[in-house]
This record gives structure tokens, C-alpha cells and sequence, in this order.
């Protein structure tokens, strides 16, 4: 089955990685579309099967990035939510997903049109238009802080 069957009406895929990352010890390609985070995998020689995980963007509470090794570097991308994804790959591949990922995070990415069609197809209650200024996000692992907290709680990134 091609990933666009995996998609609901209305949502719209915005990147997808040219580049596989390890979850759960298993390769997936990840696709963000303005309303998921998708990791996607076709496995089998003879007998194809698709593997899907995904996340809703409205329930990431923050994302973290990390690195381990001197010379031979692998590189971790936390997705915090209901629970926690680890995404593991290359330096360059998984700061790349950092990169894209952090401003899916945004309040005012959240309240895009497309976001609201589909919940207004649903009986999902759609968000507030309004951007609320009592809160900002970390800019060194995206979780969503008070505005006026001085260090993340999450990271201990300092803020100003």
C-alpha cells in the first residue's frame, strides 16, 4: 500500500526524510505532515507488509536532541509525548529531523487552517485561533515553558 493511503483527508505531508533513522531497532523513513509524525517501512521480500507509527503533533510536548561518541558520533532525537520516541541515525541526518521537527511545535503552526479543517470533520473540538502570550517554547528542546521562567525545567537551557 503507497503511504498516501495511510493519510487522512485534508492532511498534507510537509517533509520527508531522503534518509532512514532506527526505532525500536528497526528502519523507518519519517514523514511529517501538518498534522503527524510518521515513521514509515515497507518490509518483506515476497509478502510486502507496511510498518506505521505515528504521533499527532497536537500531543508533542517537546522534542530533545542528543549525541554520544567522540569520532564514530550517533545522534538521538527524543520525541516527548503520551510516551517517549527515541529516534537514533547519523549526526547529520537526525539534527536535519531536529531542525524540521522544532517548528512543527509552534502555537501558531498549531493553529493553521489545514489543522482545523480536520478537526472540524471530527468531534474533536478544534483549537483557539487566539496565540496565547502567557507561554513560549525552549529553544534548545522545544517543550512548551511558562513565559516567565528564567531556565528550561526540562533542558536547563537558559532563557531571555
Amino acid at each position: 500500500m503507497p503511504l498516501e493511503d495511510y493519510l487522512m483527508p485534508h492532511e498534507n505531508i510537509r517533509y520527508q526524510s531522503d534518509f532512514d533513522v532506527l526505532f525500536a531497532g528497526k528502519q523507518y523513513m519519517v514523514i511529517l505532515t501538518d498534522i503527524r509524525l510518521v515513521l514509515y517501512s515497507r518490509r518483506g521480500l515476497v509478502f510486502k507488509s507496511d510498518d506505521i507509527v505515528t504521533e499527532a503533533i497536537r500531543d508533542i510536548q517537546g522534542i530533545k536532541y542528543r549525541e554520544k561518541g567522540i569520532i564514530f558520533k550517533t545522534s538521538y532525537l527524543e520525541v516527548l509525548s503520551h510516551s517517549k520516541i527515541i529516534l537514533e541515525g547519523k549526526q547529520a541526518s537526525i539534527k536535519t529531523l531536529y531542525q524540521r521537527l522544532l517548528p512543527f511545535l509552534s502555537p501558531e503552526l498549531r493553529a493553521t487552517q489545514s489543522y482545523q479543517a480536520l478537526h472540524e470533520s471530527t468531534d474533536i473540538p478544534p483549537m483557539s485561533q487566539e496565540v496565547s502570550s502567557s507561554f513560549h517554547y525552549c529553544p534548545g528542546c522545544g517543550i512548551e515553558l511558562s513565559a516567565n521562567e528564567k531556565f528550561c525545567h526540562n533542558c536547563g537551557q537558559p532563557l531571555g
